[in-house]
């Protein structure tokens, strides 16, 4: 008790002072809703970090899902989505955008809980992406469950470059955003888990700016089509006396 109450206390002064905070190791216990390529991938490499996954799927006994269990080890396991989220206290919203707003709020209440957000959308106009009508989808993930420490996050990669780092060439950041101070601390040791670096950008409002750079990655690609051309975000933060707090 002592510990978790000094842990409070740091992080509240790291908030008052908009400064970010790194959390002891620890071992957490993840429901991955969905069992595609994003929680696939993301799933196996925190379980062989120690952490503790069960995948949410709506077809728990189906082949495929088994074997995306058997793949991941360490430990893993299947359950309904429902299940899944009550159990754990953090959740990854791997589902496809167009689903989310029928299968999220099903997930129950998750007050308390973290919740990333690794959706995109996809709005074509003339062939080319479109912006968001509204608010963000992780703000609107906030919206469906109330309570829940949502943050936006692991959207703005190809999913190749984590199962094989080398392929990027060289690191690769997870901007990250939300209106917890702890909550983000923790996903982004997940994130340095995943073999990535990662950067608090702000509050969930900032979700809509993470969202837009997944559709400059995805214009860029559809410019150079047939090209194989691509690329992956490094956000390289630059020394303090850069920009002198005045």
């Amino acid at each position: 008790m002592i510990v978790v109450v000094r842990w409070r206390i740091i992080l509240a002064i790291a908030a008052l002072l908009g400064g970010s905070v790194t959390l002891p190791v620890r071992a957490e216990h993840i429901a991955v809703i969905g069992t595609g390529e994003v929680g696939s991938v993301l799933g196996k490499k925190w379980a062989a970090k120690g952490h503790k996954i069960v995948y949410g799927s709506r077809t728990p006994d189906a082949d495929k899902v088994k074997q995306v269990v058997k793949d991941t080890g360490h430990g893993a396991s299947v359950t309904t989505p429902e299940k899944a989220a009550a159990a754990a206290d953090m959740v990854l919203l791997a589902v496809p955008s167009p689903t989310a707003k029928d299968v999220v709020p099903k997930l129950g209440n998750l007050a308390g809980k973290i919740v990333m957000d690794p959706m995109n959308y996809y709005l074509p106009v003339d062939g080319y992406p479109g912006p968001l009508q509204g608010p963000s989808l992780a703000q609107q993930v906030q919206t469906w469950l109330p309570g829940a420490k949502v943050v936006k996050a692991f959207n703005t990669f190809a999913m190749k470059m984590i199962e094989d780092p080398k392929l990027a060439g060289g690191p690769i950041t997870v901007p990250i955003a939300g209106d917890d101070v702890e909550a983000k601390a923790r996903v982004g040791k997940l994130a340095t888990d995943a073999g990535l670096e990662f950067l608090d950008v702000g509050p969930l409002t900032a979700a809509t700016f993470i969202e837009g750079m997944e559709q400059l990655y995805l214009g860029y690609r559809m410019y150079h089509r047939g090209k194989g051309k691509g690329f992956e975000f490094h956000l390289r933060p630059v020394p303090d006396t850069v920009f002198p707090v005045r």
